[in-house]
C-alpha cells in the first residue's frame, strides 16, 4: 500500500523510544582509571594538596564535575531532542488521523476494485458453463435423452486396450506364423502383430462409427447400420484371409506365394480350411475383432455425440471453478494484507501520540528515565569525588580543607512544555478517530468480499438461467 507507506515515512523520522538507551553511559570505573584518581589523591596527599585552609574544589574535582557534568548535558540535550520531537507529534495528530483514514479508503477502494476485477475475468467462464449447459440441454431434448452421457475414459485408457488386444492377438499367433517363416519366432510375432494391429485397429474405429445407429436422424442411423455391415465384411475377410494364408503355409508353399494365393483362395471357397491351426486363427481372430468393435462402440457414449457435449461441460465447470477458487484466494489474501496493514497503521498512530502524551506530560518511562539518569549523574559524582579524597586523605599529613566537606549538586531541570490537559484530551480524540476509520474500512472490506461471493456465482445458479449471471440487485423482473 503506497498510502501505507507514506504514512510511516512521516512516523520515521521521530522513531524515538523512550528508553535508557538515548542517555549516556556514566562508567565510574573507567573515570576513575582515566582520571587516575587513586594516584592523584595519594600524590596529591602526600604533598598536602589542596592545601588545608581550601574551600573551593581544586583541579581534579573540577575535573571530575566537568566529565560528569558533560555527560548530563548530552543526556539533557537527547532528552530535549525526544521531548521536541513529540510535541511536533502531538501537534500533527490531526494531520497522521487524516492519512490513515486516506490509508482506509483507499484499501476499500482498491479492494473493491479488485472485487471487480474478478467479476470480469470471471465473464467468460461463466457464459461459458451456461451455454454449454443449455447445449446439453438442448441436445437431451432434441434427441429424447433422459439418462446421463457415459464419460469417456481417457485416450490413454483408449491406447492401453488397443495395444493389449494387439499383444494377446499376436502372442497368441506368433507361434503359428513362425513355422515356415524365414525369421522364426521373430518373424512369426511381427507378422502376427501387422495382422492383429490392422484388425483390433479396424474394428475399434468401426466400432466407433456403428454408434450411429443409436442416433434419432436416418441418416446418422443409416451410417451406423453401413459401419456395421463393413465392420462384418471387413473382419471376416481380413481373419478368412489369414486363415488360407496359414492353410497354404502348412500346405508347404513358401510364403511369398502363400501371400499371393491367400485371396484368391479365399474367393474360390471361403471356409474351405484343411488346418485345424488355420481354424483356430480365424477363432482367435474374429473374437479379438468381436472385443475390439465392443470397445469401439462403448468407448464414448452409444448416443453419438453426447459424450463430447457433457465433456464441454464438465470442462466448463472445472474452468468456472478454478476461477472461482483463484478468486476467493486471491481476494481472502488482499482482504488479510489489507486488514493487517490498517491496524498497523493504526496501531502505529495510537502508539506514536499514546508516547507523546505520556512524554509530554509526564507519564511514560522517559520521564523515569530522565530522574533515573539524573540520579546517576549525583550518586557517580559524588563516588568519584569520594576516591578522589580517600586516596588523598591517606596519604596527606595535614588535616582535610574544608572543601572536602564540598557536596557538588546539579541545578534541578525543569521542563519545557507545560501540560495543557484541552490539547492532550483532543489528541486522545483523534486516536480514537484513528481506529474508528480503520474498522469502519475494514467493514467495508468485509462486505466487498462478502458481495463477491454472492456475485461469483457457483456452477448450479449459473446453470438456472441467464438471469443467474446477472449480479444480486440486477436480476431480470
Amino acid at each position: 500500500m503506497p498510502m501505507l507507506d507514506k504514512l510511516k515515512s512521516l512516523l520515521k523520522s521521530d522513531e524515538l523510544l523512550p528508553t535508557l538507551s538515548l542517555f549516556p553511559e556514566i562508567d565510574q570505573d573507567k573515570l576513575r582509571r582515566d582520571l587516575d584518581l587513586d594516584g592523584e589523591g595519594e600524590r596529591r596527599g602526600k604533598r598536602d594538596l589542596p592545601a588545608p585552609e581550601a574551600t573551593t574544589p581544586d583541579n581534579i574535582e573540577t575535573a571530575v564535575i566537568a566529565r560528569i557534568e558533560g555527560l548530563r548535558r548530552a543526556g539533557l540535550e537527547n532528552y530535549e531532542n525526544n521531548r521536541q520531537v513529540y510535541n511536533e507529534r502531538l501537534s500533527r495528530a490531526g494531520t497522521l488521523r487524516k492519512e490513515v483514514e486516506i490509508v482506509a479508503g483507499n484499501a476499500s477502494s482498491d479492494y473493491l476494485a479488485a472485487v471487480r476485477g474478478w467479476r470480469a475475468a470471471m465473464t467468460g467462464s461463466t457464459e461459458r458453463l451456461f451455454e454449454t449447459f443449455q447445449h446439453r440441454k438442448d441436445f437431451r431434448e432434441r434427441h429424447n435423452l433422459r439418462r446421463p452421457a457415459k464419460h469417456f475414459e481417457g485416450w490413454l485408457k483408449f491406447a492401453l486396450v488397443t495395444i493389449i488386444f494387439i499383444g494377446v492377438e499376436a502372442a497368441l499367433n506368433a507361434v503359428m506364423f513362425s513355422r515356415g517363416n524365414e525369421g522364426g519366432l521373430v518373424g512369426g510375432l511381427l507378422t502376427a502383430l501387422i495382422f492383429s494391429a490392422v484388425n483390433v485397429i479396424g474394428s475399434l474405429m468401426l466400432g466407433i462409427a456403428g454408434c450411429g445407429m443409436n442416433h434419432s436422424t436416418l441418416m446418422r442411423k443409416l451410417f451406423g447400420f453401413l459401419s456395421l455391415l463393413v465392420w462384418i465384411a471387413f473382419a471376416l475377410a481380413l481373419n478368412l484371409t489369414v486363415a488360407h494364408f496359414r492353410d497354404l503355409i502348412d500346405a508347404q508353399v513358401g510364403w511369398g506365394e502363400a501371400v499371393q494365393m491367400a485371396v484368391p483362395a479365399l474367393q474360390a471357397d471361403p471356409f474351405g480350411l484343411t488346418s485345424m491351426d488355420s481354424w483356430f486363427l480365424l477363432a482367435i481372430g474374429t473374437i479379438i475383432s468381436i472385443f475390439a468393435f465392443l470397445k469401439g462402440w462403448n468407448t464414448f457414449d452409444p448416443f453419438p455425440g453426447y459424450s463430447k457435449v457433457e465433456r464441454d461441460l464438465t470442462l466448463a465447470r472445472e474452468k468456472h471453478q478454478d476461477h472461482f477458487d483463484q478468486a476467493i484466494e486471491e481476494l481472502t489474501d488482499k482482504r488479510e494484507v489489507a486488514i493487517e496493514n490498517l491496524r498497523d497503521a493504526d496501531q502505529q498512530v495510537r502508539d506514536g501520540i499514546s508516547q507523546a502524551i505520556d512524554a509530554l506530560y509526564g507519564h511514560s518511562t522517559l520521564n523515569s528515565h530522565l530522574r533515573s539518569f539524573l540520579d546517576q549523574c549525583d550518586t557517580k559524582l559524588a563516588h568519584l569525588l569520594a576516591v578522589y579524597r580517600d586516596a588523598n586523605l591517606a596519604a596527606r599529613k595535614e588535616p582535610a580543607p574544608p572543601s572536602f566537606a564540598y557536596s557538588h549538586t546539579f541545578p534541578a531541570f525543569q521542563t519545557t512544555v507545560p501540560a495543557d490537559d484541552g490539547r492532550r484530551k483532543a489528541a486522545e480524540a483523534e486516536a480514537e478517530k484513528v481506529t474508528e476509520a480503520v474498522e469502519i474500512a475494514i467493514r467495508e472490506i468485509f462486505e466487498s468480499f462478502r458481495t463477491a461471493i454472492g456475485e461469483f456465482k457457483l456452477p448450479e445458479e449459473i446453470q438456472q438461467g441467464s438471469a443467474a449471471i446477472a449480479p444480486r440487485g440486477e436480476e431480470v423482473a
